[in-house]
Protein backbone atom coordinates (compact mmCIF):
# COMPACT_ATOMS: atom_id res chain seq x y z
CA UNK A 1 0.00 0.00 0.00
CA UNK A 2 1.33 3.54 -0.89
CA UNK A 3 2.41 5.80 1.87
CA UNK A 4 0.51 8.71 2.62
CA UNK A 5 3.14 10.39 5.18
CA UNK A 6 6.88 10.72 4.94
CA UNK A 7 8.25 9.12 7.92
CA UNK A 8 10.41 11.43 10.20
CA UNK A 9 13.82 11.14 11.99
CA UNK A 10 13.19 10.91 16.23
CA UNK A 11 16.69 11.56 16.65
CA UNK A 12 16.83 14.73 14.50
CA UNK A 13 13.43 15.32 15.80
CA UNK A 14 15.10 15.45 19.52
CA UNK A 15 18.02 17.35 18.23
CA UNK A 16 15.94 20.06 16.86
CA UNK A 17 13.93 20.33 20.24
CA UNK A 18 17.36 21.00 22.26
CA UNK A 19 18.15 23.54 19.33
CA UNK A 20 15.73 25.51 19.68
CA UNK A 21 15.60 25.05 23.76
CA UNK A 22 19.41 26.34 23.82
CA UNK A 23 18.34 29.19 21.59
CA UNK A 24 16.11 30.08 24.12
CA UNK A 25 18.49 29.74 26.92
CA UNK A 26 16.32 26.95 28.41
CA UNK A 27 18.53 25.02 31.00
CA UNK A 28 18.82 21.26 30.78
CA UNK A 29 21.07 18.94 31.08
CA UNK A 30 18.89 15.50 29.57
CA UNK A 31 16.32 16.01 26.60
CA UNK A 32 13.80 12.73 27.70
CA UNK A 33 11.35 11.36 25.16
CA UNK A 34 8.11 10.79 27.12
CA UNK A 35 5.81 9.94 23.82
CA UNK A 36 6.19 9.40 20.16
CA UNK A 37 2.73 9.07 18.54
CA UNK A 38 0.98 12.00 15.96
CA UNK A 39 3.28 14.35 18.08
CA UNK A 40 6.42 13.71 20.14
CA UNK A 41 6.67 15.12 23.90
CA UNK A 42 9.98 15.79 25.16
CA UNK A 43 11.06 16.57 28.72
CA UNK A 44 13.77 19.05 29.02
CA UNK A 45 14.97 17.67 32.12
CA UNK A 46 15.39 18.81 34.72
CA UNK A 47 13.97 22.15 33.43
CA UNK A 48 9.84 22.36 34.33
CA UNK A 49 9.44 22.48 30.25
CA UNK A 50 7.75 19.95 27.67
CA UNK A 51 9.07 20.52 24.17
CA UNK A 52 6.18 19.23 21.68
CA UNK A 53 7.13 18.78 18.07
CA UNK A 54 4.11 17.96 14.94
CA UNK A 55 5.75 14.74 13.65
CA UNK A 56 3.27 12.95 11.70
CA UNK A 57 0.17 15.07 12.42
CA UNK A 58 2.49 17.61 11.01
CA UNK A 59 2.86 15.86 7.99
CA UNK A 60 -1.24 15.70 7.56
CA UNK A 61 -1.79 19.04 7.83
CA UNK A 62 -1.03 21.93 5.68
CA UNK A 63 0.37 24.95 7.59
CA UNK A 64 -0.01 25.64 11.14
CA UNK A 65 -3.00 27.23 12.25
CA UNK A 66 -4.48 23.92 14.03
CA UNK A 67 -0.99 24.66 16.66
CA UNK A 68 -1.69 28.71 16.48
CA UNK A 69 -5.06 27.37 17.93
CA UNK A 70 -4.27 24.98 20.42
CA UNK A 71 -1.98 28.13 22.28
CA UNK A 72 -5.09 30.04 22.74
CA UNK A 73 -7.50 27.53 23.50
CA UNK A 74 -5.07 25.98 26.22
CA UNK A 75 -4.39 29.67 27.27
CA UNK A 76 -7.95 30.39 27.65
CA UNK A 77 -8.77 27.36 30.15
CA UNK A 78 -5.56 27.86 31.89
CA UNK A 79 -6.76 31.48 32.48
CA UNK A 80 -10.52 30.08 33.58
CA UNK A 81 -8.68 27.35 36.27
CA UNK A 82 -9.82 24.43 34.15
CA UNK A 83 -7.87 21.36 34.36
CA UNK A 84 -5.19 21.55 31.49
CA UNK A 85 -1.81 21.26 31.41
CA UNK A 86 -0.74 24.54 30.92
CA UNK A 87 2.00 26.46 28.41
CA UNK A 88 5.38 27.00 29.58
CA UNK A 89 6.15 30.19 31.48
CA UNK A 90 9.92 29.55 30.78
CA UNK A 91 9.87 30.28 27.18
CA UNK A 92 7.87 32.73 25.22
CA UNK A 93 4.28 31.75 24.18
CA UNK A 94 4.46 30.78 20.44
CA UNK A 95 5.28 28.59 17.83
CA UNK A 96 8.78 28.38 16.84
CA UNK A 97 9.80 26.60 13.54
CA UNK A 98 13.00 25.27 13.08
CA UNK A 99 14.32 22.53 10.87
CA UNK A 100 11.08 22.15 9.06
CA UNK A 101 9.28 21.49 12.47
CA UNK A 102 6.87 23.17 14.31
CA UNK A 103 7.60 23.52 18.09
CA UNK A 104 5.52 24.39 21.23
CA UNK A 105 5.73 24.03 24.32
CA UNK A 106 4.44 23.37 27.75
CA UNK A 107 4.57 22.54 31.52
CA UNK A 108 5.55 19.90 33.05
CA UNK A 109 3.87 17.63 35.37
CA UNK A 110 4.79 14.83 36.99
CA UNK A 111 2.85 11.74 35.99
CA UNK A 112 1.48 9.36 38.82
CA UNK A 113 2.01 5.52 38.68
CA UNK A 114 -1.73 5.21 38.83
CA UNK A 115 -4.29 6.30 35.64
CA UNK A 116 -6.93 8.67 36.54
CA UNK A 117 -9.91 7.32 38.20
CA UNK A 118 -12.85 7.26 35.18
CA UNK A 119 -15.44 8.97 37.09
CA UNK A 120 -12.56 12.06 37.63
CA UNK A 121 -11.88 11.81 34.07
CA UNK A 122 -15.73 12.49 33.06
CA UNK A 123 -16.16 15.39 35.46
CA UNK A 124 -12.88 17.40 34.34
CA UNK A 125 -13.94 16.71 30.96
CA UNK A 126 -17.40 18.48 32.00
CA UNK A 127 -15.29 21.57 33.59
CA UNK A 128 -13.05 21.81 30.15
CA UNK A 129 -16.57 22.06 28.14
CA UNK A 130 -18.06 24.65 30.75
CA UNK A 131 -14.58 27.34 30.20
CA UNK A 132 -15.24 26.86 26.40
CA UNK A 133 -17.90 28.53 26.45
CA UNK A 134 -17.11 31.40 26.30
CA UNK A 135 -14.01 31.06 23.93
CA UNK A 136 -15.01 33.71 21.36
CA UNK A 137 -12.11 33.47 19.14
CA UNK A 138 -12.33 31.99 15.50
CA UNK A 139 -13.15 27.95 15.43
CA UNK A 140 -13.55 25.77 12.12
CA UNK A 141 -17.17 23.78 12.30
CA UNK A 142 -16.94 20.10 12.55
CA UNK A 143 -13.47 20.25 11.49
CA UNK A 144 -12.62 16.20 12.34
CA UNK A 145 -15.70 15.16 9.44
CA UNK A 146 -13.87 18.12 6.95
CA UNK A 147 -10.59 16.89 7.48
CA UNK A 148 -11.37 12.77 7.68
CA UNK A 149 -12.94 13.04 3.90
CA UNK A 150 -10.06 14.84 3.15
CA UNK A 151 -7.96 11.86 4.11
CA UNK A 152 -10.20 9.05 3.05
CA UNK A 153 -10.67 10.44 -0.72
CA UNK A 154 -6.65 10.73 -0.71
CA UNK A 155 -6.54 7.11 0.91
CA UNK A 156 -8.76 5.99 -1.41
CA UNK A 157 -7.30 7.01 -4.75
CA UNK A 158 -4.24 5.26 -3.32
CA UNK A 159 -6.09 1.72 -3.03
CA UNK A 160 -5.51 1.30 0.77
CA UNK A 161 -9.09 0.37 1.03
CA UNK A 162 -10.75 -2.37 -1.42
CA UNK A 163 -13.40 -1.20 -3.56
CA UNK A 164 -16.02 -2.71 -1.56
CA UNK A 165 -14.48 -1.61 1.32
CA UNK A 166 -13.96 1.87 0.16
CA UNK A 167 -17.70 2.28 -0.82
CA UNK A 168 -19.03 0.82 2.35
CA UNK A 169 -17.13 3.83 4.54
CA UNK A 170 -18.17 6.34 1.69
CA UNK A 171 -21.72 5.26 2.47
CA UNK A 172 -21.78 5.37 6.41
CA UNK A 173 -19.83 8.76 5.79
CA UNK A 174 -22.91 10.33 4.28
CA UNK A 175 -24.97 8.59 6.13
CA UNK A 176 -23.40 10.29 9.27
CA UNK A 177 -23.69 13.56 7.83
CA UNK A 178 -27.20 13.39 6.97
CA UNK A 179 -28.06 12.27 10.59
CA UNK A 180 -26.20 14.77 12.28
CA UNK A 181 -27.81 17.45 10.01
CA UNK A 182 -31.20 16.19 10.95
CA UNK A 183 -29.95 16.25 14.83
CA UNK A 184 -29.38 20.11 14.65
CA UNK A 185 -27.89 20.36 18.30
CA UNK A 186 -26.19 22.58 20.66
CA UNK A 187 -23.03 23.15 19.68
CA UNK A 188 -20.00 24.79 20.97
CA UNK A 189 -16.46 24.62 20.99
CA UNK A 190 -15.29 21.02 22.38
CA UNK A 191 -11.70 19.15 22.92
CA UNK A 192 -11.58 17.67 19.51
CA UNK A 193 -10.23 13.90 20.50
CA UNK A 194 -10.77 13.35 24.35
CA UNK A 195 -9.45 9.74 24.57
CA UNK A 196 -8.23 8.38 27.57
CA UNK A 197 -4.51 8.93 26.01
CA UNK A 198 -5.16 12.83 25.90
CA UNK A 199 -5.81 13.27 29.87
CA UNK A 200 -2.89 12.72 33.02
CA UNK A 201 -3.46 11.74 36.25
CA UNK A 202 -1.03 14.19 37.66
CA UNK A 203 0.77 15.06 41.09
CA UNK A 204 -1.92 18.59 40.15
CA UNK A 205 -5.09 16.34 39.82
CA UNK A 206 -6.45 14.73 36.68
CA UNK A 207 -5.54 17.19 33.49
CA UNK A 208 -6.36 17.31 29.82
CA UNK A 209 -3.76 18.02 27.36
CA UNK A 210 -3.66 18.18 23.64
CA UNK A 211 -5.96 20.34 22.20
CA UNK A 212 -5.09 20.83 18.42
CA UNK A 213 -7.80 19.34 17.18
CA UNK A 214 -10.68 21.97 18.99
CA UNK A 215 -13.37 23.03 16.77
CA UNK A 216 -17.13 23.25 17.21
CA UNK A 217 -19.82 20.78 17.50
CA UNK A 218 -22.16 19.28 20.21
CA UNK A 219 -20.49 17.90 22.75
CA UNK A 220 -21.38 14.16 21.70
CA UNK A 221 -18.73 14.23 19.87
CA UNK A 222 -16.10 14.48 22.89
CA UNK A 223 -18.28 11.86 24.08
CA UNK A 224 -17.81 9.64 21.71
CA UNK A 225 -14.15 9.77 21.73
CA UNK A 226 -14.37 8.79 25.05
CA UNK A 227 -16.38 5.58 24.78
CA UNK A 228 -15.50 5.02 21.11
CA UNK A 229 -13.14 2.16 21.82
CA UNK A 230 -14.88 0.32 24.57
CA UNK A 231 -18.09 -0.20 21.60
CA UNK A 232 -15.49 -0.96 18.77
CA UNK A 233 -13.10 -3.15 20.33
CA UNK A 234 -15.10 -3.82 23.45
CA UNK A 235 -11.80 -3.20 26.01
CA UNK A 236 -12.10 -0.99 28.94
CA UNK A 237 -16.37 -1.32 29.36
CA UNK A 238 -16.35 0.06 32.98
CA UNK A 239 -13.74 2.65 33.08
CA UNK A 240 -15.77 4.05 30.25
CA UNK A 241 -19.01 3.99 31.01
CA UNK A 242 -17.66 5.41 34.34
CA UNK A 243 -16.66 8.47 32.68
CA UNK A 244 -19.35 8.78 30.64
CA UNK A 245 -21.56 8.69 33.63
CA UNK A 246 -19.57 11.05 35.47
CA UNK A 247 -19.45 13.69 33.09
CA UNK A 248 -23.50 14.13 34.65
CA UNK A 249 -25.77 14.68 31.75
CA UNK A 250 -28.46 12.64 30.42
CA UNK A 251 -27.61 11.06 27.38
CA UNK A 252 -29.41 9.67 24.26
CA UNK A 253 -27.89 6.67 23.43
CA UNK A 254 -28.85 5.92 19.89
CA UNK A 255 -27.53 9.79 18.95
CA UNK A 256 -24.18 8.92 20.86
CA UNK A 257 -24.01 6.11 18.69
CA UNK A 258 -23.67 8.17 15.30
CA UNK A 259 -21.01 10.03 17.17
CA UNK A 260 -19.31 6.67 18.19
CA UNK A 261 -19.36 5.39 14.21
CA UNK A 262 -18.19 9.04 13.17
CA UNK A 263 -15.47 8.84 15.29
CA UNK A 264 -14.79 5.29 14.28
CA UNK A 265 -14.59 6.97 10.86
CA UNK A 266 -12.11 9.74 11.25
CA UNK A 267 -9.50 7.22 13.49
CA UNK A 268 -10.06 4.33 11.03
CA UNK A 269 -8.30 6.65 8.79
CA UNK A 270 -5.65 8.11 11.46
CA UNK A 271 -5.05 4.49 12.30
CA UNK A 272 -3.60 4.20 8.81
CA UNK A 273 -2.00 7.31 8.75
CA UNK A 274 -0.29 6.78 12.51
CA UNK A 275 0.70 2.68 11.24
CA UNK A 276 3.13 4.04 8.40
CA UNK A 277 5.61 5.18 11.60
CA UNK A 278 3.98 3.01 13.97
CA UNK A 279 3.53 -0.48 13.11
CA UNK A 280 1.23 -1.42 15.78
CA UNK A 281 -1.79 0.94 14.26
CA UNK A 282 -2.40 -1.51 11.79
CA UNK A 283 -4.37 -3.79 14.06
CA UNK A 284 -6.50 -1.28 15.19
CA UNK A 285 -6.69 -0.31 11.52
CA UNK A 286 -8.16 -3.94 10.83
CA UNK A 287 -10.20 -4.10 14.02
CA UNK A 288 -12.06 -0.76 13.07
CA UNK A 289 -12.37 -2.02 9.06
CA UNK A 290 -13.63 -5.34 10.58
CA UNK A 291 -16.26 -3.31 13.03
CA UNK A 292 -17.45 -1.04 10.31
CA UNK A 293 -18.13 -4.42 8.13
CA UNK A 294 -20.41 -5.76 10.71
CA UNK A 295 -21.86 -2.85 11.36
CA UNK A 296 -22.85 -2.43 7.51
CA UNK A 297 -24.06 -5.66 7.16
Amino acid sequence: MAAMVNRFNVQAAVQTVCEVAEQQFIKFDTAIILADRSNLLVHLSPSPVVARVATTTGTVRQGDTWLKREIAIASHLAIACAPVIPSSTVITLRLYHHNGLVLTFWEFVQELADPAEPTAVGRALRDCHSALIDFDDDLPIFDALSESEQIFAQLSSQGVFSPADAEMLQQANASIKTQFQQLQLPMQPIHGDSNFSNVLNTTQGVLWADWEDTFIAPIFWDLACLIAPSRVFGEHVEQADAALKSYGINIDTQVLDIFIEARAFQTILWNYVMGQQHPESWKRFEGRLQWFRQRQG
